[in-house]
């Protein structure tokens, strides 16, 4: 190195000091049964509040799973990117995009205050989703399971559903392009259109299990699961039927739920609609005249004086 770049070099650190490396939040002082928040100073309040609600979003995941999750699980509250890495496993890569993270083995859910467009993310769905992971992960003994059944379950409980999930789910079924289950079980599609479409199949699937089945036969199924039965073996013993069975059954649900849409957006609907409302007004306006000239006929009867010509008039 130049002699003249050493000196600039030793002037910069004079200035400004070595790069200082970040650390994770480390005050651990709030707690709640199950649960110990580990955050920033400036984050107190966040995980105050989250700890007032933990309890009760643990409860309703094990309802779902029927086993008892481990307790002491860790939550670290990060403010940035930078926090929540340093707070991560060693050798554990944090996207950049990631607003939580589950490590189960570890009982450990990292929680990320600020998105990348330093807008303030919705901490509590965050982290019933990612405590879903986490749930569902010990349930199993940490098993490999679906990305589609992981996904599902972990936005089912978190409630992370939007119109435009909705509108990618609509589209699938009317043009029947939908994803199969089987296309979803190692990874998602990357593009928006797509990824919106498989995040949406995902959740309804759960849900259908869930509500259509039962919370028994959902809790079977995550029993032979943990007993280390293949997927698709313990889902055709706890549904007495096969994943592509029951597949077939959602798809009828989807169309009966969905094929309506252009029954009431098509033009010939429109029209039909747009005449309903042109008779009522007809039959509207008919009536009116109809009652007036009663009126009219029973004043010049009685003798009575005419009726004012607005509400205001004297």
């Amino acid at each position: 190195m130049k002699p003249v770049a050493v000196l600039l070099l030793g002037l910069t650190l004079l200035i400004n000091g070595p790069a200082q490396a970040q650390s994770a939040p480390n005050d651990c002082s709030i707690s709640s049964h199950n649960f110990r928040y580990c955050v920033e100073p400036s984050q107190r309040g966040l995980a105050e509040s989250l700890s007032k609600v933990a309890e009760t979003y643990r409860r309703k995941v094990q309802a779902d799973l029927g086993r008892t999750l481990a307790g002491n699980t860790r939550v670290v509250v990060a403010r940035g990117l930078a926090k929540m890495r340093a707070a991560a496993p060693k050798g554990t890569r944090v996207p950049p995009w990631a607003a939580g993270m589950a490590f189960s083995r570890r009982n450990l859910i990292l929680l990320r205050v600020e998105n990348r467009r330093g807008a303030v993310n919705d901490i509590t769905k965050v982290f019933v989703h990612e405590l879903a992971h986490l749930a569902l992960d010990q349930a199993v003994n940490f098993r490999r399971l679906p990305r589609w059944f992981h996904e599902g379950f972990a936005i089912h409980h978190s409630g992370e559903w939007s119109m435009g999930r909705t509108t990618a789910l609509a589209h699938g079924v009317l043009s029947n392009r939908l994803f199969s289950l089987e296309a979803l079980t190692e990874s998602f599609p990357d593009k928006p259109p797509d990824v919106d479409l498989a995040y949406a199949q995902s959740i309804d699937f759960v849900a259908f299990l869930l509500h259509r089945f039962g919370r028994e036969r959902f809790r079977k199924l995550i029993g032979l699961l943990g007993q280390d039965w293949p997927f698709l073996l313990g889902v055709e013993e706890a549904y007495d039927m096969g994943i592509f069975k029951l597949e077939q059954e959602w798809h009828g649900d989807l169309k009966m739920r969905f094929t309506w849409i252009p029954f009431l957006t098509g033009t010939a609907t429109l029209w039909f609609l747009a005449s309903l409302v042109f008779i009522a007004a007809y039959l509207r306006r008919r009536r009116t005249k109809r009652l007036g000239r009663a009126l009219l006929d029973a004043q010049e009867d009685e003798d009575v004086p005419d009726p004012p010509l607005t509400p205001f008039s004297p």
